[in-house]
């Protein structure tokens, strides 16, 4: 009795101790949620939600995929509520007040907001003479030049396709490093491509239109290389539908190149180097006469290989600190066998030509003073190009039936060498720039063609009237006395 009495004494004391003898209970903090929707009850997700406090602190939490909010354990205050989302109106309410215990729900509805956009347009637009700044430049650098074709041939087809109609027969002009007739080079070696239309330019000897612009890789300071090699045959094609068996086929090509430094800082080099094998096959589709003078069908494919290479070393000279040295040697030789056959023309036709390119270029800057520029550059190129039938013989056509007999578009040869010599200053003085400067060509071409030195007979086929030496009707073609002059010509 006394124990119990003890203890009801120990929490009284304890009780009288604090008000209303809470000493382990806490006062519950407040709350305050709710939904954030658009004007036609949508739920925005993602929306930013600020509480502030009078005091200056904060708080923020965004909304969920049902667009629901929370704020919990709050301290009895008044509070300003912000919401912002992505094009909606700001959203505010001040003297958000919140009591011991409260569990406040407050829906928000966002209103669309208005969409502004500033635009600045300069004063006075820039004028400049650099290709960049013509309004019909295309300039392709770095990754743009990724779309171009890896093949040179398709290469030349799509820069004439982006510069577009230019003036006179022989198309638009291609232009490597400033040098005019110069061949595309591997697109591997390629830093910079400039189609620029300028019809007034009075640096080159032709009208502006459709001239491509291309510029090389220098050296480097750092070795870097780059190979690509692609495989091709016949395994990946369907049959010719004009063929009875599947034509071997075969494309190998080697894009290889290697730059690095040959005097850090002061000399470099860049190699390139490609390759292209093509084992072609051409389709012959036509109509001849067997020993019996009977008329046969030659249906066959016949391989037309072809071969190429294109060998570039360039080096670049940091001769001082106002001059400057880049020289290129180029070496591209060709061979292609049995070319000029196919459709009616048959095997016998064939021709095979092979040549090259050899090409020295030298480009010297000198920086004369802050405002002069000069550049000068000097051009050695020899090209070469030879062709021959494969047997020697007439030629003999038959119409709508076979080309027979031998080659008649060549031999010939074709040798041409060429020096060139360029100079331009450019000299500037405040906002004007003055550009001037001079060219000398000197071209020794020696060409030698002996086409159709051999003949070419030509007879009518296919459904045309036969007559014979009386311009009679022949009924039989075995008595059409042309049989025996196409029957012995074939045999060539």
């Amino acid at each position: 009795m006394h124990l119990k009495r003890k203890l009801l004494l120990v929490f009284f004391i304890i009780g009288a101790g604090f008000p209303g003898g809470q000493v382990w209970a806490q006062r519950p903090g407040g709350e305050v949620r709710g939904q954030v929707t658009d004007e036609q009850g949508g739920v925005i997700n993602g929306a930013k939600i600020t509480l502030l406090s009078r005091d200056g602190t904060q708080k923020t939490v965004t909304t969920d995929q049902q667009g629901s909010y929370a704020f919990r354990s709050l301290a009895a205050a008044a509070y300003t509520l912000r919401v912002e989302a992505k094009g909606f109106a700001a959203y505010e309410k001040a003297d958000l007040s919140i009591s011991v215990g409260q569990r406040l729900v407050h829906d928000i509805q966002l209103k669309i907001g208005l969409v502004t956009e500033a635009v600045n347009v300069p004063t006075e637009t820039p004028v400049g003479t650099t290709p960049e700044a013509n309004a019909d430049a295309l300039v392709l650098r770095g990754t743009q030049l990724d779309v171009l074709p890896d093949d040179s041939d398709d290469l030349a087809s799509a820069l004439a396709a982006l510069a577009g109609p230019a003036a006179g027969p022989n198309g638009g002009e291609i232009f490597v490093d400033g040098f005019s007739g110069a061949r595309i080079p591997p697109k591997s070696s390629i830093r910079e491509v400039r189609v620029n239309q300028n019809p007034f330019s009075a640096e080159f000897d032709r009208i502006g239109f459709g001239r491509v612009e291309i510029l090389t890789k220098p050296g480097t300071n750092e070795f870097a290389g780059e190979a690509l090699f692609n495989f091709n045959d016949e395994s990946l094609n369907a049959r010719n539908p004009y063929t009875l068996v599947r034509a071997p086929y075969q494309v190998r090509s080697l894009d290889f190149s290697i730059s690095g430094p040959i005097v850090k800082n002061k000399a470099s080099f860049f190699f390139d180097l490609e390759y292209r094998g093509l084992d072609d096959n051409a389709y012959i589709n036509a109509l001849v006469l067997n020993p019996s003078l009977q008329v046969v069908p030659v249906i066959q494919s016949a391989l037309t290989p072809r071969r190429s290479q294109e060998r570039q070393p360039r080096i670049d000279w940091q001769i001082n600190q106002n001059n400057t040295l880049v020289v290129v040697f180029e070496f591209n030789p060709s061979h292609l066998i049995r070319g000029g056959i196919g459709g009616f023309t048959l095997a016998s036709r064939a021709y095979e030509s092979f040549g090259y390119e050899r090409q020295f270029r030298m480009t010297e800057t000198a920086v004369l003073n802050r405002a002069t520029v000069t550049e000068t550059r000097l051009q050695v190129r020899t090209d070469r190009a030879k062709q021959n039938g494969v047997i020697s013989a007439p030629a003999l056509n038959v119409q709508e039936a076979f080309n027979g007999g031998g080659d008649q578009s060549g031999p010939f040869l074709n040798h041409r060498r060429l020096i060139a010599l360029y100079n331009n200053t450019t000299y500037s003085r405040g906002t004007h720039v003055f550009r001037f400067g001079a060219r000398l060509r000197a071209i020794k071409v020696m060409d030698e063609s002996r086409s159709n030195f051999g003949g070419t007979f030509t007879f009518a086929g296919g459904d045309a009237v036969r007559l014979d030496a009386n311009n009679q009707v022949i009924r039989d073609a075995q008595d059409n006395p042309l049989f025996d002059t196409i029957s012995s010509l074939e045999r060539y």
